[in-house]
């Protein structure tokens, strides 16, 4: 998107959500000191919409001008935040269209079930809109390509995936320190990721319906997918898995999510990765929470923590950054500079990084599905 200067007396004679757009903007640009507001409609304010915009709202140089949600409940309690926040109320819809065909906007946030996250992003280039979309790409490789192309017809716009792993600094220094060779040959990694908060629903009970997810393999375990992918820079030629999908029928049998299951991805060189998820834990701190180890011949880094352990005795461990950072800020930071410049600011991981990951996803899902081994090629193909 070409560089465009807020024409003052064109918006004062636009719609009243034009004006709003100005004043929160003028707001914003004073005290960011940028040549440009970003002009954002937040569509989808659901739990993670809400989380997302109330960042946004700590941003300079952001202005939130519209929200569409179907559901009253949740744009009311959207509009209200930003209500609060600035002393000005955004225009509040129930459907996407009324955003993305709005001239005021120009880019836009996006948090919707996994089924929808495709056709939000066409709809939204289609449009002529910058898009900031929750992980994962899509649900399928052939949804992750149909983006793909479209983005590559469309290079003025940003279009961004939320794997805000990628925005954090301590996974940026340990990647690097991974490729510069820090840990020596890479051997292995072990990750979790359990909780006692089973059954995840969501909304209408989209988290628990694998035609709307993808599976916990697609939805969220393609951060770990991500991460690993980014450390070892290849895709794992086949993986093995098992699992279950009859723990919570009782709740809900129409469920056919897989809420407990191993997987391990093998590398043609050798390297494996296992996983544990699981939503079937005691709510207890000491069988929940989020591991990611990597181990090499040299030495094991715990991404968790950014504990850098070495095999060599008596050489001192070190802390890669730590305590915790506003990764989720920092990624949103990235996509405004990016709407603002006209896609000239690289995203924090490409779409054909973000296909991969989708990729090993399906992987991991069509092997614990056969409770054995299945390789990349097929999967591929």
């Amino acid at each position: 998107m070409a560089q465009v200067r807020v024409n003052r007396r064109r918006f004062l004679s636009c719609s009243a959500a034009a004006g709003i757009a100005l004043a929160q903007g003028e707001l914003a640009e004073a005290a960011a000191g940028v040549d440009r507001v970003v002009r954002v409609g937040l569509i989808g304010a659901g739990s993670r919409g809400t989380a997302l915009l109330r960042t946004l709202l700590e941003i300079p140089g952001a202005a939130i001008v519209a929200v569409a949600d179907p559901v009253e409940r949740h744009r009311d309690r959207a509009l209200g935040i930003v209500e609060k926040a600035t002393g000005k109320r955004p225009l509040g819809v129930r459907d996407e269209r009324a955003v993305l065909d709005r001239s005021e906007v120009d880019a836009v946030v996006a948090a919707l079930p996994c089924d929808l996250h495709a056709q939000v992003t066409l709809e939204a280039l289609g449009a002529g809109k910058a898009i900031y979309a929750e992980k994962p790409l899509g649900l399928s490789l052939a949804e992750c390509d149909r983006m793909i192309a479209a983005a590559a017809s469309r290079p003025d716009l940003a279009v961004h995936v939320g794997f805000q792993r990628r925005s954090n600094p301590r996974f940026q220094e340990a990647i690097e320190r991974v490729h510069a060779g820090t840990l020596g040959g890479l051997v292995e990694a072990r990750a979790s990721w359990t909780s006692g908060n089973g059954p995840l629903m969501g909304q209408d009970g989209w988290l628990g319906r694998r035609a709307r997810s993808g599976d916990w393999m697609v939805e969220q375990a393609v951060h770990i997918w991500d991460v690993l992918l980014w450390a070892k820079g290849s895709l794992p030629s086949a993986a093995t898995g098992w699992g279950r999908r009859d723990l919570f029928t009782s709740v809900d049998r129409e469920r056919d999510v897989t809420d407990h299951y191993d997987v391990e991805l093998q590398w043609a060189d050798g390297f494996r990765a296992s996983f544990h998820q699981s939503w079937a834990m005691p709510a207890d701190q000491a069988f929940t929470g989020t591991t990611l180890r990597l181990m090499g011949e040299a030495g094991g880094l715990d991404f968790g923590t950014g504990s850098l352990t070495y095999r060599e005795r008596g050489r001192g461990r070190e802390t890669i950054r730590p305590g915790v950072h506003a990764d989720t800020r920092l990624a949103l930071e990235t996509f405004l500079g990016a709407a603002r410049d006209g896609n000239k600011t690289a995203p924090p991981i490409t779409l054909e990084e973000a296909r991969n990951a989708v990729c090993v996803g399906l992987l991991a899902r069509e092997a614990v599905d056969r409770g054995g081994r299945v390789t990349i090629a097929e999967v591929s193909a």
